[in-house]
């Protein structure tokens, strides 16, 4: 699943590419993709120019002109395919769009990506309950103390809980735990400050050495854009269970944790109960 690295590249890609272009057709084969409680149907994307391409979490977010936005939730599958002339879709296109320069098809193998058009971003996003961006100011011990207090749900639960830090997945949630030297089944109510600084600073560095590298490409998941991720070359946990951990020589653990698979080391990572 993309996360919030992927999502980003994808973003400057999109946005590289169609700022200021207008939507001339736009075709979605696939209605589930649009979420019932969209305010607009697709099709009022159409003869509107894309003055933006934003990011919140892991939504994309296109943003028109006359003030409506259309967004995007890439889930599992989701990509965005750019042609420079027309082309045929394929049986996992389910939407299309023209504009005067590019076609574009947007794909999806699972079907899971959902989709909205508003006219009020705040509210939509409100109703969606995300936490802070990572890199916000205000995401500060005293903001995780207060959304960890009382939680007893394993610590990992709660860095992928999208409203507490928003764009956080699986993939992630190992690095930032493995540099911040925290078991992921941790109690996150029983953390101090400065394991709460930890996981800022390393929550930070490590999407932004994710975002620099373009993300990680991991089995089917690639930006679709031209640009595939690096970052699974720096990777310390995810994907290592049965290695040898790149600090202290240990095998890495592989368990499940809230239902995903977890991989640290039992060594460098201290369990906090």
């Amino acid at each position: 699943m993309p996360e919030l690295p992927e999502v980003e590249t994808i973003r400057r890609v999109l946005r590289h590419n169609l700022i200021n272009e207008t939507i001339l057709d736009i075709q979605l084969s696939y209605q589930p993709l649009l979420e019932k409680d969209s305010s607009y149907p697709i099709s009022q994307l159409i003869n509107r120019r894309i003055t933006d391409v934003l990011r919140r979490g892991k939504y994309l977010v296109f943003e028109l002109d006359e003030a409506l936005y259309w967004i995007v939730h890439l889930r599992m599958e989701g990509k965005f395919h750019l042609y420079d002339e027309k082309t045929l879709p394929t049986k996992h296109t389910h939407l299309t769009f023209e504009t005067p320069h590019h076609y574009v098809h947007y794909l999806d193998t699972r079907k899971f990506s959902r989709m909205s058009v508003t006219n009020d971003l705040s509210r939509y996003f409100e109703e969606k309950h995300l936490g802070l961006e990572p890199f916000d100011d205000v995401l500060t011990v005293d903001y995780l103390r207060n959304k960890f207090k009382n939680r007893t749900m394993a610590l990992k639960g709660v860095l992928l809980d999208q409203s507490v830090i928003a764009g956080i997945g699986n993939i992630y949630a190992d690095e930032i735990l493995f540099l911040s030297k925290l078991h992921p089944e941790s109690n996150p109510s029983l953390l101090d400050d400065s394991d709460l600084e930890c996981i800022i600073e390393n929550t930070k560095s490590v999407l932004s050495k994710a975002i620099d590298e373009g993300g990680t490409t991991i089995r089917s998941y690639t930006s679709s854009l031209g640009v595939t991720g690096r970052f699974q070359v720096s990777l310390n946990a995810y994907g290592r269970g049965g290695e040898m951990c790149l600090v202290c020589g240990e095998t890495m653990q592989k368990i499940k944790v809230v239902q995903r698979g977890t991989v640290f080391c039992e060594k460098c990572q201290r369990l906090v109960r």
